[in-house]
């Protein structure tokens, strides 16, 4: 019953199990004293002086082995184990208390054999069955707190993994979101905040890796379980695949705001372009000024376009540097994108100096 898996499979049979366990637990627990009174009364036959039915060590081997299954409980989470924990810690002050009444009864029976007023074998023998049950008790106790702490050392690396995997799979499903923004704003501030996602996961692969060396310190019946094996193997697979999304989505957005700032560039070089196309040199210089006033203008916002192409080719160039499956769309983008700004560049200067031609010759009427 104890080793059974089913936990059922709904709320009604899960409170039936648990009433049946409740039911079975109260049944060991009634065979305590009976167990007790066994090893006591097995212990007498282990003592005894000549003719001996069995060899005495097998007899305390195995009462040493009941009293070990007695107190094999060491609960079943890691609140349970605490709880164990506590209860042992005030056990062992008890031990303490009881060591030092022990150590008092042993001297006044030491007293007692000197003195020589009483028979010396029932003394002795009842101080030699004291010694050897109290021993027998310390190995016990020590014997259960090794199995307490090698219990929660197991229950906290499950908790700690737990918490781990949990944070995972919310990293997951935020690492491989398709929201890439409306706008270059959005866009931004997706990308910031990706940043210190990916921040984040690189700060925790100390962790993951780490849970190996953990696996390592625990207990053998607890390290070589397969259950706990596979759950250290499934948080390395899933924090892989975690980081190489996260790095995917890293590009991605990285692209998409890439192709943002062009399509805006190429929107002001297109208003741009057409305006420089379209627009005649004036012979007059009143509209001269005006005119000049307008690539004074345009000189600024060229200064301000030129900064956002620049940052354009910076990511391209990280893309294609960080080995991006779509360099090669990107790398195009950019070419067009720096080819059309040159070609506006080269608008503007023949404009400006079709302007100055003017201006000299306006200039040189006057002096005239």
């Amino acid at each position: 019953l104890l080793l059974s898996k089913d936990l059922g499979k709904h709320l009604l049979e899960v409170e039936d199990l648990l009433q049946k366990h409740g039911l079975l637990e109260a049944d060991i627990s009634a065979q305590t004293e009976r167990v007790r009174a066994l090893n006591a009364a097995a212990l007498k036959f282990s003592e005894l002086e000549g003719y001996q039915p069995c060899d005495p060590q097998i007899i305390c081997n195995r009462v040493n082995h009941e009293q070990l299954l007695a107190a094999k409980t060491c609960g079943r989470d890691l609140s349970s184990v605490l709880t164990l924990t506590n209860k042992h810690k005030s056990m062992l002050g008890e031990l303490g208390n009881r060591r030092a009444l022990l150590h008092q009864t042993m001297k006044r029976g030491e007293q007692l054999l000197t003195k020589k007023r009483f028979s010396p074998g029932g003394i002795q023998e009842k101080m030699r069955e004291v010694r050897l049950r109290w021993k027998k008790l310390e190995e016990v106790t020590g014997l259960h707190q090794q199995r307490l702490q090698e219990a929660l050392n197991f229950f906290q690396f499950s908790a700690e993994t737990d918490d781990l995997v949990a944070w995972l799979q919310d990293t997951y499903r935020i690492v491989s979101s398709d929201d890439f923004g409306h706008d270059d704003y959005s866009t931004q501030a997706l990308l910031r905040k990706h940043r210190a996602v990916v921040e984040e996961v690189e700060k925790h692969r100390a962790a993951v890796l780490a849970l190996r060396k953990q696996l390592a310190l625990l207990a053998p019946e607890h390290r070589q379980g397969v259950d706990v094996q596979i759950r250290v193997v499934e948080v390395e697979q899933l924090y892989g695949e975690v980081a190489e999304v996260a790095v995917l989505r890293q590009h991605a957005l990285a692209v998409y705001r890439m192709f943002g700032e062009v399509h805006a560039c190429e929107v002001w070089v297109d208003e741009k372009e057409q305006w420089l196309e379209r627009m005649e040199v004036p012979e007059e210089l009143d509209e001269v000024e005006v005119v000049q006033h307008r690539f004074e203008s345009l000189d600024q916002e060229m200064n301000s376009v030129m900064g956002r192409i620049l940052d354009v080719n910076q990511v391209v160039q990280q893309l294609v540097d960080g080995g991006h499956p779509s360099s090669e769309e990107v790398r195009a983008c950019q070419d067009h994108l720096n080819g059309r700004w040159n070609r506006v560049v080269e608008l503007v200067e023949r404009k400006k100096s079709q302007l100055s031609s003017v201006l000299k010759i306006q200039n040189y009427l006057l002096e005239c």
